[in-house]
């Protein structure tokens, strides 16, 4: 009996100093300098985050980056602490998942498409890091991450560190005055999610597209990995130039959750050399001539403002002009009437 209790023991121990051995983390003896140590694929040659130096990029005209149900409403959204960074995951009616076509992704895969798994976000201390991927060596202070799977794999496993399997579309944040409507209630549930393992829930779900950037037409891609273990490689991504607004407030949710968890302080990994690869940059066949011009889907609430303020500019400008014209003919001795 005491020798089965021997190897009982033996066995429960290794089993958790494999568990502890196979952690992350972005510090100490967990940090990234250590991942390839259980981890080998963290040692490859194509990996990211990288530096995107604008002297060397490449321009190319890929064909138009299609974004499918980027509107539509989801059932529920779960944010969570998983004690590496704030996951997000949202559930959908069949037939109304997100879904991405074209663009870089087109390359490999030019009819399936790429599905929505999740997103989630990497942050700094300050305002002068946080973000993984840089341009021209500038770090924004946090970055969202939408991770996609291509549809010829069945689920993430399987589409893992395949060719073209996992896209990654990658959006900076950038500090402003005022607050982001759109991440209010997000960073309320910030607060409820303090320490890993803790999650919370949307009490009214909002639209996928309105967490991200407006301008989904100015990009960079390049063939880089995931940047946390298992650093699988193959990941297309596409990194949109236009940042995300955010107020230094909001940012700060983030930042109050290293007071619960040193894990999640400065949870971005370190530049990775380029090596062999090249950086694109889209090449726009017509710039657009304003804002709403560079939105694939259009925020209906908003385009709606938009064309009844100009309706009322040109009203009032036609009865000008028709008014001087009036006034100037009929003292010229002509009559003219306006319908």
């Amino acid at each position: 009996m005491w020798k089965f209790c021997v190897v009982f023991v033996i066995v429960i121990c290794f089993s958790v100093s494999l568990t502890l051995s196979q952690d992350f983390g972005y510090g100490g003896k967990h940090g990234p300098e250590h991942w390839s140590e259980d981890f080998k694929r963290c040692n490859g040659k194509h990996q990211s985050p990288i530096n995107i130096d604008l002297v060397n990029v490449v321009e190319r005209e890929f064909s138009p980056l299609e974004f499918t149900n980027f509107d539509a409403k989801p059932t529920g959204i779960q944010v969570s602490n998983n004690g590496h960074t704030v996951l997000v995951r949202m559930t959908f009616a069949e037939g109304d998942e997100p879904r991405v076509f074209g663009g870089p992704l087109a390359d490999r895969s030019p009819r399936a498409g790429y599905q929505f798994e999740q997103f989630h976000f990497h942050w700094g201390e300050n305002d002068t890091i946080g973000s993984e991927d840089r341009i021209n060596n500038h770090a924004y202070p946090a970055e969202l991450h939408v991770v996609l799977r291509n549809l010829e794999y069945r689920d993430f496993a399987s589409a893992l560190g395949q060719d073209h399997g996992i896209a990654v579309l990658a959006f900076f944040f950038q500090i402003q005055g005022a607050d982001n409507p759109n991440y209010n209630e997000f960073v309320q549930l910030l607060s409820t999610i303090e320490r890993k393992d803790m999650s919370a829930n949307y009490t009214r779900p909002v639209r996928l597209q309105d967490f991200l950037s407006y301008d989904l037409m100015n990009y960079y891609s390049y063939i880089g990995s995931l940047t946390t273990p298992p650093c699988s490689e193959e990941v297309t991504w596409i990194d949109f130039e236009t940042p995300i607004d955010i107020s230094e407030y909001q940012l700060n949710g983030f930042r109050q959750l290293t007071a619960h968890d040193e894990h999640l302080k400065n949870n971005f990994r370190p530049i990775q050399p380029l090596n062999d690869r090249t950086i694109y940059k889209h090449k726009l066949s017509a710039p657009p001539t304003d804002k709403m011009g560079s939105i694939p889907f259009v925020n209906v609430d908003n385009f709606a403002g938009r064309i009844s303020a100009s309706s009322a500019y040109f009203y009032l400008l036609s009865t000008c002009l028709c008014l001087c014209l009036r006034l100037g003919l009929a003292s010229a001795g002509f009559s003219i009437y306006v319908f």
